[in-house]
Formats: structure tokens, sequence, C-alpha cells
């Protein structure tokens, strides 16, 4: 039993969404306030990588990069029952995946945000490759299906903080 206690009979919760719409830093703030583990997947990652997100889709491509982000969430739901995951934007582009995250062994939450905010919030951080406003507009219209079929519960975060995404993800738990 790890410092946290035993999670393993507690259900996963799960963060998908736009990049930069929260989840890394409000599945850090859900898992602190539940007691479980955070499985970021940039971190995982850049941990079996040795590189950012950022700097596998030059290296290998977008494509490449994908897969390894759909790679890191199948392996995460398999060996971290009860813990917080902050899955990687693109886990959506994968029927599969978003089949697995309707059948309801996780909770799911879709968190939101305007393209403005997602690309303002994207911008700190030099391990996301860079995208625009209208790429994040695009991105967006094109997943956004995928998101809300995956998704118990969706959150626009645009005008709220982690605490306050954290609050309602909790309650909706």
């Amino acid at each position: 039993m790890g410092i946290l206690g035993d999670v393993s009979g507690l259900r996963t919760i799960v963060l998908i969404g736009p990049m930069g719409a929260g989840k890394s830093t409000v599945g850090r703030v859900v898992a602190d306030r539940l007691h479980r583990p955070l499985v970021d997947s940039d971190v995982v990652l850049w941990r079996s990588a040795g590189m950012s997100a950022a700097d596998v889709a030059v290296t290998g491509g977008v494509e490449r990069l994908h897969a390894i982000e759909a790679l890191i969430l199948e392996r995460t739901l398999q060996r971290s029952q009860g813990a917080v995951i902050a899955a990687a934007a693109s886990v959506v582009d994968f029927a599969d995946l978003v089949d697995r995250l309707r059948d309801g062994r996780e909770f799911v939450g879709l968190l939101n945000a305007t393209p403005e905010e997602c690309a303002r919030r994207a911008a700190t951080g030099g391990h996301r490759r860079v995208a625009t406003t209208d790429d994040h507009r695009r991105l967006l219209e094109r997943r956004i299906e995928a998101y809300r079929r995956a998704a118990d519960i969706e959150i626009d975060t645009t005008s709220l903080d982690a605490i306050e995404v954290a609050e309602l993800l909790i309650n909706a738990i």
C-alpha cells in the first residue's frame, strides 16, 4: 500500500479536453483533494520518450505523437485503477479509446474552454506544440463530438479557476 493508501477499489477519473483547457492543473487539485495519484500524460511522455510532446511532434510527426499519447492512456487505464488521469487532447481521435471511455468503468470529465483561452494557456509552457487560436478552433470543432461522447460531465473552464473546476468535478462524482 502506497503513502496515499489503497485506491485500487476506486473508480478512475479521466480528464479529457483540448490542449490548454486545464486537465493537468485541475487533475493535480482533484488528485490532492481525493488523496489519489495523478497520472499526467505529458509527464509520462517526457519520462518514457525523454522529450516533450512538442519535441516528439517535431522529430516524429504529429501522428506519431498522437499514437504515443493513445498508448499512454491505454496502458494507464490498465495499470492505474483509482488514479486521476490527465489525458492528452488527441486521445479522442481514436474511436476505440472513445468507446473504452464510454463503457462506464471510469468517470470521464471533459474540460473545455474557448479556443482563445486554450491558445493563451497553451502558450505558457514549452512542452506543448505551438498552436494558434485558429488551430485550437479547428481541433475543437473536429473533436468536440468525440469528447462529448466519452464524457460523463462537461465543464467550461474559460472563466473558472482550477479549484472551482475541481469542486464541480468532485461534486459530480
